[in-house]
């Protein structure tokens, strides 16, 4: 029987399994029971960034104990009816952290956020400070030009976007959910690889569905991860505070506003359920500080990779 206890902690465990976390330990079954795959698999006991540990199949060549993991949903076996069984897996990240070594040809910094939070303009004082090493991506987008903007997009039709995404040209695109606007808003791979032959760190402002395109097209460990929020003791405070921002700055209808709140939870939201994709968190409270703590990031790295 399923009682409202019992459905909260089930509710409570799925929840706890999306989560990234950290290889504790783990074994190799050599011999599968009958209806898994007939090959090895490792089975680990994972500590998850809540605090809960969990036991799942981990994923990837050569997994070593504190390796990070990210949580992948995967076909575990399939039983003598033919029923698909899925579980969740953890897939094994990069060994090495991407702020620590860089031995691929390029990375990108990206900076991720809910509408508001002030990627735009972090983007264009940093770029401005180390032009010298960085230079930012344009964006490409179907909305229609608007007061502020700063040259930082390239406007098509939706067909066009649509078609570059359809050959294969974009390395990472999304459609942002609005009662008032065509929102779509993507990256032509030709920008990020023309400012790699340049010798220079692209940067790109991006959301959470963009982010993750990234990461799918160059891979996780090409791409030095930084998310900003709003500052705030709780998430209400933290949206109250992106209202009064995208107010400020004189650019939306209110109807527009309402759209970019609603979809700048789900932003908060992400940093918690996929804080694997993040190199560092910044609280963009005070914009010099957030600015200066990103060219420390840089600068380092370049001095690493000298």
């Amino acid at each position: 029987m399923i009682t409202p206890p019992s459905y909260h902690r089930h509710q409570k465990s799925q929840l706890d399994r999306t989560q990234g976390g950290t290889i504790v330990s783990f074994t190799t079954v050599r011999h599968p029971p009958a209806g898994f795959p007939d090959a090895p698999i490792r089975i680990g006991l994972v500590a998850l960034d809540s605090g809960a540990q969990v036991i799942g199949h981990i994923l990837g060549e050569a997994p070593m104990i504190g390796d990070r993991v990210a949580p992948r949903m995967r076909m575990a076996r399939v039983t003598p009816q033919g029923l698909r069984i899925y579980e969740v897996a953890y897939e094994s990240l990069a060994q090495v952290s991407v702020k620590d070594h860089f031995v691929f040809e390029g990375y990108i910094l990206a900076l991720t956020g809910p509408s508001g939070v002030g990627k735009s303009t972090v983007n264009n004082i940093l770029c401005k400070a180390l032009s010298e090493y960085v230079s930012p991506v344009p964006i490409l987008t179907t909305r229609e030009a608007k007061k502020g903007d700063d040259g930082e997009y390239i406007y098509v039709s939706h067909e066009e976007f649509i078609t570059l995404q359809d050959r294969g040209l974009l390395a990472a695109a999304t459609q942002i959910p609005s009662n008032t606007e065509d929102r779509m808003y993507g990256y032509c791979k030709e920008n990020i690889t023309a400012i790699w032959k340049e010798g220079r760190i692209p940067v790109v402002v991006t959301e959470m569905h963009l982010l993750q395109g990234l990461s799918r097209t160059f891979g996780r460990r090409a791409i030095l991860s930084c998310g900003l929020l709003p500052p705030g003791r709780s998430r209400r405070a933290m949206l109250s505070q992106l209202l009064h921002r995208l107010r400020a700055r004189g650019r939306d209808t209110e109807e527009s506003i309402a759209d970019r709140v609603k979809n700048a939870g789900a932003d908060l939201d992400f940093f918690t359920q996929r804080r694997e994709l993040f190199d560092h968190l910044l609280v963009n409270d005070d914009l010099t500080s957030v600015v200066d703590a990103l060219k420390g990031h840089v600068l380092r790295t370049q001095e690493e990779r000298a």
